[in-house]
């Protein structure tokens, strides 16, 4: 599973807490408007059922006329229903079957006593208020009960809830959108950092210089030490192969040179066919350890800041194709070249270019047909107007589909036994097509051989 990014964890760090703050928020808000409300509507309870026990008293036990009634449901938009008994719980008016207070509950004298109760199918809010009458036709304990429906009360608790936790909807989508905006402006550095870092080819190992916040500063100079240290490791390889070149080959040609003079002195068959194969044999190690050497140049290690520069494709394969004419009439192969009418240049090292497309031609040449025909191509892909092709075709016996993806690797051959060939021919031409942002491609050739087609970027 993927890690979350460092903008989400912020964010999450973040959001939860004011996701947890938002619901706290809520629920206070809500019980408060709860507390609230039935506090404000007791209290227009009690001032109810005050009003009615006085009506009742001064007119000795009348009912409340429907105007009064009216009036106080207008005014709380509540339904409102009462009953009021006398000294010995003698009924006095009002609706008789109203709910009493639950269990053994009464009210003492001048304390309201506040209830729930169920009356015709709807929930009541009621209180019962006890208090003393001294009156002509009312002399006593009297006790009044009166009931309010609660759907308005819920109503303006619910409205109440809703305004509060839009405002605070509000405020945690603005801390959301101010947290992403400060979040980014944040990670800016970062980014730089990353824009710096990605926008280098493989070869640029050259410090960041980028000012950075404290916190990245660290970061910046622990990777300037890596490259650091990292360009002093390449700076070693580099001088082990330029040494390694000059050791090598000196030795070797020197060996050559006097097999190929024992060979002209030699007077019997038996020393001929002897220094012939000591002859080639030092032919092989030669081409092995110059191509070990150009592998080594070649590869992701060998990395040179300067070696790039405008390389004209067209004039590189003229040059290289020429060169190798005179080996290609020894070898009775029509060498030619069809360059086109498109000029074409790239971001290059033109001595890793030469070195690869001669391995193309070299491969050709050693695995010939009779009357082989080798020609070198190059243009601009018809499809990437950004990317330019160097194609070697030939005639020859081409290469069997089980090995077209396994040639290009390090010292694989199609005939382990055959004398010719060290494996490392095609290697170097995709270390070289990989080293200029491109890729190699084997196919079966329209002429029955193969064609080996290299894709390079235009600029690097």
């Amino acid at each position: 599973m993927r890690p979350l990014s460092l903008r989400r964890r912020l964010l999450l760090w973040l959001i939860v807490p004011l996701g947890i703050m938002a619901v706290a928020l809520v629920t206070e808000a809500y019980l408060s408007a709860r507390a609230s409300t039935e506090k404000v509507h007791d209290e227009l309870l009690v001032a109810t059922a005050l009003g009615i026990s006085e009506h009742v008293v001064g007119t000795d036990g009348d009912l409340v006329p429907s105007e009064i009634m009216a009036l106080l449901a207008t005014s709380t938009n509540e339904k409102t229903y009462y009953l009021i008994t006398g000294p010995d719980n003698a009924f006095l008016t009002g609706f008789s079957d109203l709910p009493l207070p639950p269990g053994d509950q009464q009210a003492e004298g001048g304390i309201p006593l506040f209830y729930n109760a169920v009356y015709q199918g709807q929930n009541m809010r009621m209180v019962a208020l006890r208090f003393l009458v001294a009156e002509r036709s009312i002399n006593g304990w009297m006790e009044i009960h009166v009931a309010k429906t609660t759907g308005n009360r819920k109503a303006f608790i619910l409205d109440a809830v809703t305004r509060s936790a839009t405002r605070i909807l509000i405020v945690v989508a603005l801390a959301v959108v101010f947290a992403w905006v400060a979040i980014g402006r944040g990670l800016a550095p970062l980014e730089t950092l990353r824009g710096a870092i990605t926008r280098r080819s493989f070869h640029d190992l050259r410090p960041i210089t980028h000012q950075m916040p404290d916190e990245v500063e660290d970061l910046v100079i622990a990777l300037n030490q890596l490259l650091k240290r990292l360009r002093k490791s390449i700076d070693g390889s580099q001088q082990f192969i330029a040494d390694a070149s000059h050791q090598l080959r000196t030795p070797l040609s020197a060996l050559q040179a006097q097999t190929e003079i024992a060979l002209q002195k030699s007077a019997s068959d038996e020393e001929r066919v002897v220094l012939g194969n000591l002859l080639t044999e030092t032919q092989k190690a030669s081409r092995l350890a110059n191509q070990l050497l150009s592998l080594a140049k070649a590869g992701p290690q060998a990395m040179v800041e300067t070696e790039f520069q405008t390389t004209d494709l067209t004039e590189l394969a003229k040059r290289v194709t020429e060169s190798w004419v005179r080996r290609s009439i020894d070898h009775k192969v029509d060498l030619g070249m069809d360059a086109g009418d498109a000029t074409v240049v790239i971001e290059g090292n033109s001595t890793l270019l030469e070195e690869m497309l001669s391995n193309l031609i070299d491969n050709a040449l050693r695995y010939r047909s009779p009357n082989a025909i080798v020609t070198v191509r190059v243009a601009w892909d018809d499809d990437d107007e950004t990317t330019a092709v160097i194609e070697v075709e030939d005639n020859g016996p081409g290469i069997p589909t089980s090995y077209i993806n396994r040639v290009t690797d390090r010292f694989v051959r199609v005939d382990e036994r055959a004398s010719e060939g060290c494996g490392l021919g095609l290697a170097i031409v995709r270390e070289v097509a990989e080293r200029h942002g491109g890729s190699i491609h084997l196919q079966p050739a329209a002429s029955g051989g193969l064609l080996a087609k290299v894709r390079l970027a235009r600029s690097i």
